[in-house]
């Protein structure tokens, strides 16, 4: 069994993660833009292959590795175009181009212990099958014929299956045997040999022709996969391109209707390491690529993100077999907020603000910790709120987990919140029940709290304010103004603390 990476040598990465900080990363020259900007070393996820896909794991590996706090390892993807060398942990390699000798370097004579996986824009064949590799569907791709926009092209508008399958055997040459109006010796292009495109285009072109393998004309030019330049410029090329690359190119091409083929992309894996952490917390049903965070990066690389198991998908779900399930990630992503607030002894107002691009629906979780402290709270306007009692005065760290209706399109988020719980205090007062007249009381307030009281003391009657003065040890000595004659009912308010609740305590002093 091959494994190159243990789930033990993960977390011991992890936990000298302070060291490697020291320690400056070094740079890597990236030939292509799709290039990883670093040299990866051996606790990185390392990837090659398919041109058809580079550029979508480009912004998903620079997605993984920007999140907060960081990964205990790093994506690397480097792309099939460029040429020259990769530089891997064990030293430098040719650049891998295409699905088929990415996967190469995963099994048999090829394979190379510092490459993970292998982007793919076909399915595993027969052979890779049987050597154990496993492929992780995340994107639906769709292959159509592209002619030049560039410069007018003599080729209709659009191409019938049978018309596609006669010029790639050379019955048709010319572009008047389709279209009379127009002339030209058709120039048929297709993906080097290696290429996931043209596996998937070869596989089509025998279904197309009743399910017998079409023998190619000697017409039909080898091309770099999703290379425009030998296509945009000719009025007579024609080539299989994949839709969300052709994208990425702008205008130069045109690309035909008549004729399309749905698939999935996939990244491949060796058989051995379906289960380790690192593979399953990036391509796995539950990992990042399949997450709806990462749907941004795949649709801005012209792909669409495929659904998970959970929602009726296939997204991250290991198979050998092509995929045919292309439900769609229709998921909402949420925000959840979290605020919390002490007015009172020992206890916690905390509110919960969960937004999406719609309204969510579902219920909010509230914990510390792992403990529950209320769960199946409901969303009103937005917001779900829950009041903590009998909380140990200090700092506590409170959760707050969304956890949408069943059913629903909306995903689960999380937010938490530091909120310092004040302690209770209480008061008593030392005042005289009654004084001579023209004599004015004079007494001590003392506030007690489990933490030390400071703030002000303000002692009222009715809505009149008579005195007040700071604490000092929880302590306000005071002389009153003089009362009216007869009972005075008064009130002794202390506002409180960042630390410590507010109390109040009411007495009576008779004025003689």
């Amino acid at each position: 069994m091959f494994v190159r990476k243990s789930l033990a040598g993960l977390v011991a990465a992890a936990l000298t993660g302070s060291v490697v900080a020291l320690t400056a990363v070094p740079a890597l020259a990236a030939t292509d833009a799709d290039d990883p900007t670093f040299t990866p070393v051996a606790a990185d996820l390392i990837g090659v292959g398919s041109d058809t896909s580079q550029h979508a794991l480009k912004l998903l590996a620079d997605g993984w590795n920007a999140q907060t706090p960081a990964p205990a390892f790093k994506v690397a993807s480097f792309a099939a175009t460029g040429g020259g060398t990769i530089t891997l942990p064990s030293g430098a390699i040719n650049r891998p181009n295409g699905s088929g000798a990415g996967k190469a370097l995963l099994y048999g004579s090829g394979n190379n212990a510092d490459v993970d996986f292998a982007r793919s824009s076909s399915a595993i064949s027969a052979t890779e099958a049987q050597a154990g590799l496993q492929a992780f569907p995340f994107a639906l791709d769709t292959l159509v014929m592209a002619v030049s926009n560039s410069v007018p092209s003599n080729a209709p508008t659009s191409l019938t299956p049978a018309q596609i399958v006669s010029i790639y055997k050379g019955d048709v040459t010319n572009w008047s045997q389709i279209d009379s109006t127009k002339s030209g010796v058709i120039a048929p292009k297709i993906p080097q040999a290696g290429s996931g495109t043209r596996s998937f285009f070869v596989a089509q072109l025998k279904s197309m022709n009743g399910g017998v393998d079409v023998t190619l004309a000697s017409s039909v030019a080898e091309v770099q996969e999703h290379d425009d330049s030998l296509i945009k410029n000719d009025p007579n090329a024609i080539a299989p391109f994949s839709k969300g690359r052709a994208g990425l190119l702008g205008t130069t091409l045109r690309l035909e209707s008549g004729w399309k083929a749905d698939r999935a992309l996939y990244n491949v894996v060796r058989q051995a390491d379906l289960g380790r952490a690192d593979i399953l917390s990036v391509f796995g049903e539950n990992g990042y690529v399949c997450s709806t965070a990462a749907r941004s990066a795949i649709e801005a690389a012209g792909f669409q993100q495929l659904a998970t198991p959970a929602h009726g998908g296939v997204c991250g779900a290991p198979t050998q077999t092509a995929t045919s399930n292309f439900i769609l990630n229709q998921q909402v992503t949420t925000t959840t907020s979290l605020t919390g607030s002490s007015a009172k002894g020992g206890a916690a107002t905390l509110v919960a603000a969960v937004s999406g691009s719609s309204a969510p629906d579902g219920t909010v979780t509230f914990k510390e910790g792992d403990v529950v402290l209320q769960s199946g709270v409901p969303l009103v306007s937005g917001q779900a709120t829950y009041d903590v009692t009998g909380a140990t005065p200090g700092s506590h760290t409170y959760t707050a987990d969304f956890v949408p209706a069943s059913g629903s399109q909306f995903d689960p988020s999380t937010g938490d919140a530091a909120v310092l719980v004040k302690a209770a205090s209480s008061m008593t007062e030392t005042f005289p029940a009654s004084v001579q007249a023209g004599k004015r009381a004079q007494g001590t307030i003392t506030v007690t709290s489990a933490m030390a009281p400071t703030g002000k003391v303000t002692i009222f009657k009715g809505t009149k304010k008579l005195a007040s003065g700071s604490l000092v040890g929880g302590k306000l000595t005071v002389k009153l103004p003089a009362l009216a004659k007869g009972k005075n009912t008064l009130k002794a308010v202390y506002a409180g603390s960042s630390t410590v609740a507010g109390s109040t305590k009411k007495f009576t002093i008779t004025q003689k």
